[in-house]
């Protein structure tokens, strides 16, 4: 017997009576946990899948209807029934695999049934069924797996409803954010938090593009999943909620002082009432929640999410904020002697010093002059902060 095996059984042991917790426990023990990782019988689940859906595809044209739903439902009970089966009495690793092949399998049977019976949806509802399906595997079977993969299908069904028919797809959003988002908030892994964070910002950039709002409330967006990451962290791990949230206002910032010079973009950007006072409620809270904390230097990350877009000169102020942000949490790190801070402070000053050095030279220098000067400008500033973070190193305390 295997441990998957010895621990499932002896748990029926225990409540049999037949041994006692402890003697479960040593038993257990005895047969050490493996250290081979899922990702191999991931790969191959998602390629004999593939594999199926290509063959099938290739030849769906020169079957019959009713031999094409034979096909359909028999791979969808061999590989459910089979992966169940092997889950219980063989591998776990294998019968998840098996059951990823079936969900797979499943997603291209709504969509090649709909094209069988001539049966057209103007909205991504197949992938809403699709992701019931997967966050159903997972809430049976508690496997990150399924989770993944409904992450994926959830995004993925999002982006095709904003590309194909310019909608935000509601149902699939709410499965995502109270369904996926319960699950992160429940268990705070951080695998699960760092994979919902990159779903999150690309559904935050369906729901405003497709929506026909202003690129502005992105800024909410990204402030509201700031906020919550208080409540999916356990002491101690990444934040990714507000690592995430930092790197895209950072990319929201460069886009701004690229584009918020131009007339254009000055009068598409009327002012909303409704933004100011959900981004004023936020922002305070932000501000209330960092006077708070233990580490009162994390105010510096508010300053990204100022809205600037209403000055006629809110590009040159998006690049001010982005140099504040930088030169503050170089100043804050080298201060309280912390490496993690002047890392996080030496990116950003070199990214925007280059993002600056584009914006200024570029239309005024001939353009061998001005990569080469930029080289240089990048080579010097690069030099002069690993000389400062060298000696930070040496008689400074990393944290």
């Amino acid at each position: 017997m295997n441990r998957d095996q010895i621990v499932k059984e002896s748990k029926k042991w225990v409540e049999a009576h037949i041994i006692s917790e402890s003697q479960r426990t040593q038993l257990i023990e005895q047969y050490p946990k493996k250290q081979n990782k899922p990702v191999l019988l991931t790969f191959a689940a998602i390629f004999i899948g593939l594999g199926f859906l290509t063959f099938i595809a290739s030849n769906w044209s020169e079957m019959h209807d009713l031999f094409r739903m034979g096909i359909i439902v028999a791979a969808l009970l061999f590989f459910y029934i089979g992966g169940e089966h092997v889950y219980r009495k063989r591998s776990v690793r294998l019968g998840i695999s098996l059951l990823l092949i079936a969900l797979i399998i499943f997603g291209a049977g709504i969509f090649l049934t709909g094209q069988m019976y001539h049966y057209t949806s103007f909205s991504a509802f197949p992938f809403l069924v699709w992701s019931i399906a997967g966050f159903s595997l997972y809430l049976l079977f508690k496997d990150w797996t399924f989770f993944i993969a409904t992450v994926i299908i959830t995004t993925v069904g999002q982006v095709y409803s904003g590309m194909v028919y310019q909608d935000y797809h509601l149902w699939i959003g709410v499965l995502f954010l109270f369904g996926l988002g319960w699950v992160v908030y429940t268990k705070k892994v951080m695998i699960a938090s760092l994979i919902f964070a990159v779903g999150y910002v690309i559904h935050a950039l369906v729901l405003v593009f497709s929506g026909g709002f202003p690129y502005y409330w992105l800024i909410v967006l990204f402030l509201a999943l700031y906020l919550v990451d208080d409540l999916v962290v356990k002491k101690g791990q990444i934040r990714i909620f507000k690592s995430a949230a930092i790197v895209s206002m950072l990319t929201l910032n460069i886009f701004q002082v690229f584009f918020l010079g131009y007339d254009y973009w000055f009068d598409q950007n009327e002012s909303s009432f409704y933004f100011f006072i959900v981004w004023a409620v936020l922002f305070v809270f932000a501000v209330i929640r960092s006077a708070i904390s233990t580490t009162n230097y994390y105010w510096i990350d508010l300053i990204l999410f100022v809205p600037v877009f209403r000055f006629g000169f809110g590009d040159v102020l998006s690049l001010v904020l982005l140099f504040g942000y930088a030169l503050l949490w170089l100043i804050s790190g080298y201060q309280q002697e912390v490496v993690r801070w002047v890392n996080k402070g030496t990116v950003a000053l070199l990214v925007t010093t280059l993002l600056a050095y584009f914006q200024l030279a570029w239309d005024f220098m001939d353009r061998s002059l001005f990569f080469f000067l930029g080289g240089l400008l990048l080579f010097a500033l690069s030099f002069f902060l690993e000389r400062k973070r060298r000696k930070f190193h040496k008689g400074g305390e990393a944290s």
